[in-house]
This record gives C-alpha cells, structure tokens and sequence, in this order.
C-alpha cells in the first residue's frame, strides 16, 4: 500500500551519468520545493568503490553543474546530502544485495512507519537481469506488494521478442501494478497540455479527425553528431533511439479518443488502443538516412562512419521519416509522420498539425491552410497559424501566428521531466508511464523493418551533417 510519509528512494546504477546528472539533480529540487515525503532516504548502489563521503561529494559536484544557481542553498544542500548513503556491491551477487538490505533497512528504523521502496534501475541492459533476479532472490520485494516498486529506463529491449524477454523477467519479481516504464518525454509540459488542450477546450476536438486534418508531424531534431556514442548509436539507429518510443508515445496523445477520466487506467488504456490501431511499417513508408561531414552548430563534424566506434562500412541511419496509417474510424486516410534525425540545423522536438484547405475557397489572393505548432522543446509552446487580412486598400491576406510560451504565459520556471515523473512514482501516479501492453504492440510495429534495416534491406541516404536531412525524405 502507498504512503505518503516515509520513502526510500534506491537508485541501482548510482555512480553514472544520469544518476548524477538527472535523477540527483531533480530529487534535490523536489527536496528544496518541499514536494518529496517528510521521511525520505536516499541509497546508492553500484559496483563503483567508495566512501559515503566520496559519493555526497560526488553529488554535490554534480549538483553544481546541473541545477540552477539560485537553487544553490547551503543549508538545504547539507540537509539533502545527509539523506544519500551509498553502497558498493556486485550486480550479480546476492550475498551483495542482503548486506545493502541490512544497510537500508537501518537507516530507515526510525522512520514513524514502514517506507515505500522505490528502485530506480539506471542500469545498462546487460546487467538488469541480474539486478531484478538479486532483488528477487534477496528477499527484498513481494510481488504484488505495492509499497515496493521499480521504475525501469529504456531501451526496453531491441526488438518484439527482447522486449517479451524482459517483461519475463520483471515478472518474476514485480507484478505490472508495481513497474513503472519512464520515458522522460511524457514529463515535458508541452505533452503533458497534450490532453488539456484537446479535451479542456471546446474549440478543438470537433476538428481533431479526418475530416478537417490533412496531416500529423512529430517531429525530433538535433544538431549534435553522434560523438563518443557511437558504440551504442550504431547497435540502435535513430529508429529505435527516439523514434520508437518518445515519438510514438507522443503520436499516441495526439491520436487516443477522450478517455472516460483522468487517471492512469483510463488514460493507458486509451494510449493502448491508439498504439494499437496503427498499422505495421513497411519500407516504402520509410525514408531512411546518414550523415557526411559538414558543420554542426558552427563547428566542423566528420561524417558518421569516421566516428568513435563506428564501422567504417556501417549502413546505421542517423535519419528517419517514416510515414504512419492509423487504422480506426477517426484518423482514416490521415497520414501520421514521425521524423528523427542526428547532425541537423537545429536541436527542437514539435508537434505540426496541419488543417486543410478550405473548401469553395472566394478570395483571390493566396494564403496557406491553418497549422498549429506544438513546440515541446527547447521552448515550449504552441503557435496557431490563421489567415488574416493585412490592413490597408485591397483584399490581401497573410498567414499570421497566435503565438504562445510557457514562459512568457505562467513567468516561471519550467520543471524538468524528471522532477514530475519521479514524483509521480513516488506517489504511486501511473498516468505517464508505459504499461507492457502497450510497449508490445509499439514494438510489433516497428520489428519488421528494423530486422529489414539491420540485414542490409534497406537503402540509406546520405545527408551533409549541418542540413534538414536527406532529400529523398520529400518522397513520402
């Protein structure tokens, strides 16, 4: 059962980066805004060796250099840091895994009751079979006893049949009701207005279908070129890095039906029935692509296949647009398009939604269809594009913006995604997590062009790193 008074919060994995750069940087301001439970621990485990000291001097450095300055409150920082403890241990031993137990187990005695255990598996995927079967194996979770529970970052799995793997394994241990599947993207706020603007306004969702939206964009960039990563990027691409799973769950909030309330179950179920409605991916409906040298952000960049830990012959897409069809009653003949891509122009993510034309049109002077914008980041916001007369003699129309920030509309700061999310967690909110469900049917999607894509099927297009992409990507 949740309780809202005492937590410990373990995070498996805590000696790496977004242990230190993410998750401690957003307890800290959850800590400082009051929002975590009076009673709250916070443990570290990972295979790293050192001291308690070393590991809160370890977060305090990285606390510096990930949090705003104005956050930066000695009082509450030496507060915050007392609540870390940390371990070191094996993943794969059990005899590890009961003495850490024991530690907990005695930080948190003087606790008023019994605290929620929340485990936070920022772990690599070829350890997390092992830490779920320790924990098991420790005696340290019941399955189905919800004041335990984990919280598992992607990738989760490969393709159809890993992705089952690891449901297996999970299962072993947890029961569904106790997992929480964390996509960061759900957390953002321009998603998170996904749902209000739609079902809180009477102005949109009489036009949310076929008969007034000629197409759906999702669209994620960034003008960074892979770097240090392309040991991991080159086993992935871009389709499985952001596409199969941010933009999809993104594309899921646009397309779902109003779901019968505002919870988890109602609201997953929804998303599941979108996901579901959307049919396999085929390689026409694919335009894929990598990049050359050229120049990022103003600085020069070499081509994918002169990258660290890249084949020199490696056919990897750093690009992808693929086109989608959502089989059901709504969104018929309505093309969803979800676009990804490395060493672009710019790094943003946005949401296009564009309207039609409207019919029988009477005026002579050219002007676009409607288009609304949903800019979830780096500045989130939403820009509706409308037709408008241009003051003066004549009738001459120009496309104008209704423009909205987020910043400028509440004047204050953003939270991050991983503040929301982990308090959510916290509080036992399922709401913007993914059910298993749900992850099987997004990778039944894409699993049989990605067996294509890794096989050698499927053709590539090169792009100069520093532009929009291939050219080829105008085709579909």
């Amino acid at each position: 059962m949740i309780n809202n008074e005492s937590s410990s919060i373990v995070i498996l994995g805590a000696s790496g980066n977004l242990a230190l750069t993410k998750l401690l940087p957003s307890l800290y301001i959850l800590f400082t805004s009051g929002a975590l439970p009076h009673n709250f621990v916070i443990s570290g485990y990972s295979r790293t060796s050192m001291s308690n000291n070393a590991y809160r001097k370890l977060v305090k450095d990285n606390l510096k250099n990930n949090i705003d300055e104005t956050l930066w409150m000695e009082g509450f920082l030496q507060e915050f840091l007392n609540t870390i403890h940390y371990y070191s241990g094996e993943y794969n031993s059990v005899e590890d895994f009961i003495e850490f137990h024991k530690v907990l187990d005695s930080i948190s005695k003087n606790f008023p009751n019994k605290p929620n255990v929340l485990y936070y598996l920022s772990i690599p995927p070829s350890v997390f079979e092992p830490v779920i079967n320790s924990l098991r194996e420790c005696g340290a979770v019941t399955k189905g006893d919800l004041s335990t529970s984990v919280i598992v970052e992607k990738p989760f799995g490969y393709d159809t049949e890993s992705a089952q793997a690891l449901g297996k394994t999970l299962d072993q241990t947890f029961d569904e009701s106790q997992v929480y599947r964390i996509d960061h993207y759900l957390g953002k706020e321009a998603i998170m207005n996904l749902m209000v603007m739609r079902f809180a306004n009477l102005i949109f969702e009489p036009v949310w279908n076929r008969n007034y939206i000629d197409s759906v964009t999702v669209a994620w960039e960034e003008d960074k070129n892979i770097g240090s990563r392309g040991g991991y990027f080159d086993g992935a691409g871009i389709i499985r890095d952001v596409i199969q799973n941010h933009l999809l769950q993104i594309l899921a909030l646009v397309a779902m039906e109003k779901p019968s309330s505002y919870d988890s179950e109602s609201i997953m179920a929804e998303k599941n029935k979108a996901v579901k409605s959307i049919e396999k991916i085929t390689l026409e409906n694919c335009i894929l692509g990598q990049y050359t040298h050229g120049v990022c952000a103003g600085k020069p960049v070499v081509g994918y296949i002169d990258e660290q830990s890249v084949p020199s012959d490696s056919k990897r897409e750093t690009f992808a647009k693929i086109k989608c069809a959502i089989n059901n009653y709504r969104w018929s003949g309505v093309p969803f398009y979800l676009q990804a891509g490395k060493a672009l122009t710019k790094s943003t993510t946005e949401i296009i939604i564009q309207f039609k034309e409207v019919p029988g049109d009477i005026f002579l002077s050219s002007h676009h269809p409607n288009k609304m914008v949903i800019e979830v980041q780096p500045d989130a916001g939403l820009k509706f594009f409308i037709t408008n007369k241009v003051p003066g003699k004549g009738m001459v129309l120009k496309d104008v913006a209704l423009d909205f920030s987020y910043v400028d509309g509440f004047n204050k700061t953003m939270p991050g995604a991983y503040e929301r999310l982990l308090l959510d967690a916290i509080q036992g909110d399922k709401t913007l997590f993914i059910g298993y469900e749900e992850l099987i049917h997004s990778w039944e999607i894409f699993t049989p062009i990605l067996e294509k894509i890794d096989s050698g099927k499927a053709d590539v297009f090169y792009y100069h790193a520093g532009t929009y992409g291939p050219e080829e990507a105008n085709r579909i």
